[in-house]
């Protein structure tokens, strides 16, 4: 075989492009990083006020915006007519219903509470779990349009006990909301958009609350009288008439669940990216209705953490303290019917705010126990002050409306429940619905015997502002320190038996 040697000229020639490939190298090393530079400048960064991911597509933009439309529209008009129709009560009393009905200062109020949370008790886990069984638009519709005909049947009520009864039947089937459509919301959005819906949703309830209080206010000066009726009877005849159109719209356009849709305002892309955008949030939809549920549900700490932290709130009679407001104002003397029923209303602007601004930055930190804290916090200087109760008219006024900051606080447990429960739909459903059972099972004797309406407003004989403080502290405690500190523990457990099984398998 001939061996060629190379030449002088050839050595040259191979130096002079050696040269060439480095100086060629060096200028695609030197442009490699203007683009990666450029590229940096202008990747998304996150800011306060966003409301989509940052790098999320015009067509995944669009795909959120009608879950927006359509899902949080109906789960906050439902919500809306479920507040409604809670504090219609409080606002009958009020203006004019315990004169008519010869009610005195008795408890009737705190009992017709009573029996409503008695119906939710009954309901709020048996709710939760038929809706994974029947599709949302269903359940929800159906339950709306139910319970509102037991509201239209109060404006026929003449005594007491028939109150009680159409209380507890108005809580039986309201109690599928809230646990329900916090469960629905899990199943669309992502963990870092969660909050801030869920904040909109309650914060619709809020709206509701003030609605309420207008419209009584409006109908005691329009309606007082018409077709012989009085003002408080015609607030339930209108509360209906409001929730029919509700109740349909729900029913047309409600898009379930993303494994199981059939709206007809998704494209079949935007089903599938649903279902991926779940995945890819680590929240697959798994688990199935069965025996098994019990064990996944109970068998984990989720189920305790949030049933305490939502217990500890509702003792603290947060949802009561509009009519304990209401109540002060009457016992006052200093204000006419209309201004009882409209005052009170600015404790929801405070709730309005609060809601907007906890879900917003709850979302951007990526955790909510220090919103907990702080809100925790101020909680417990409103009800210090409402514990001392001696203290001018003006400070009592002041507390009073800063106290509607307690409202963030059940979105913020029920996305941490969404977000810490992951894809099994049934787990998920069946903590909410215990949730709202046990909390409801909890304040009954609490609020009868500590905060009865015909104590209010100081609750000087039950010391009730006082025992309310006290689980403020707790729920301050818990939710700030107790339930991250739980999250943090098992968090790790679980991705140290992922690594295990990993290298047992010689899986990365």
């Amino acid at each position: 075989m001939a061996t060629v040697n190379p030449t002088t000229a050839d050595i040259q020639h191979d130096i002079t492009n050696i040269g060439k490939d480095d100086s060629a190298k060096n200028s695609t090393t030197s442009k490699t990083n203007d683009l990666e530079s450029l590229s940096s400048e202008r990747r998304p960064v996150a800011k306060w006020y966003h409301w989509h991911e940052p790098g999320t597509s015009p067509q995944e933009k669009r795909l959120i915006l009608k879950i927006d439309f359509f899902l949080l529209s109906i789960s906050c008009l439902i919500f809306f007519i479920k507040q409604v129709d809670g504090n219609n009560v409080n606002n009958a009393y009020v203006s004019g219903m315990s004169e008519e009905l010869n009610m005195g200062p008795g408890d009737e109020l705190s009992w017709m509470n009573t029996y409503f949370s008695i119906g939710t008790i009954v309901g709020g886990t048996f709710a939760n779990m038929v809706i994974t069984i029947i599709k949302p638009r269903y359940w929800l519709s159906l339950c709306l349009m139910i319970w509102s005909v037991f509201v239209l049947a109060m404006y026929k009520c003449n005594t007491a006990p028939q109150m009680y009864v159409l209380r507890f039947f108005i809580g039986l089937f309201e109690s599928a909301v809230w646990p329900g459509v916090m469960w629905c919301l899990g199943s669309w959005y992502r963990k870092s958009e969660l909050a801030r819906r869920s904040g909109l949703f309650v914060m619709s309830g809020v709206v509701g609350g003030m609605f309420s209080g207008y419209l009584q206010a409006a109908l005691y000066t329009g309606m007082n009288g018409k077709q012989g009726l009085s003002a408080w009877r015609w607030l339930f005849i209108f509360d209906f008439i409001l929730a029919i159109p509700v109740a349909f719209y729900a029913f047309f356009c409600h898009p379930d669940t993303p494994d199981k849709t059939e709206a007809w305002y998704f494209t079949e892309w935007e089903k599938k990216r649903a279902l991926e955008r779940m995945e890819e949030d680590g929240r697959k939809p798994t688990g199935k209705l069965d025996w098994t549920v019990l064990r996944r549900t109970f068998g984990t700490w989720q189920v305790y953490a949030f049933t305490l932290g939502y217990s500890f709130w509702c003792l603290t009679c947060g949802s009561f303290v509009l009519q304990y407001f209401s109540l002060y104002l009457k016992a006052t003397g200093r204000f006419s019917v209309p201004q009882i029923n409209n005052i009170p209303t600015a404790l929801g602007a405070v709730n309005f705010v609060t809601m907007i601004s906890t879900g917003y930055i709850a979302d951007k930190i990526g955790t909510r126990w220090p919103v907990c804290l702080t809100i925790g916090l101020i909680m417990t200087f409103n009800y210090a002050v409402l514990t001392v109760w001696n203290v001018p008219h003006t400070l009592r006024m002041v507390v009073f409306i800063l106290h509607g900051v307690y409202g963030c606080f059940t979105p913020l447990l029920a996305g941490w429940t969404n977000e810490c429960c992951g894809g099994d739909q049934q787990k998920r459903a069946l903590v909410l619905g215990f949730m709202v059972s046990v909390g409801q099972a909890v304040v009954i004797p609490f609020q009868q015997i500590q905060m009865p309406s015909g104590s209010a407003p100081e609750f000087k004989k039950t010391h009730g502002w006082g025992s309310s403080l006290a689980w403020v502290v707790i729920l301050t405690v818990w939710t700030g320190f107790c339930i991250p500190l739980l999250q943090r523990r098992y968090g790790k457990e679980k991705a140290g038996s992922i690594s295990e099984s990993a290298d047992e398998t010689g899986e990365p």
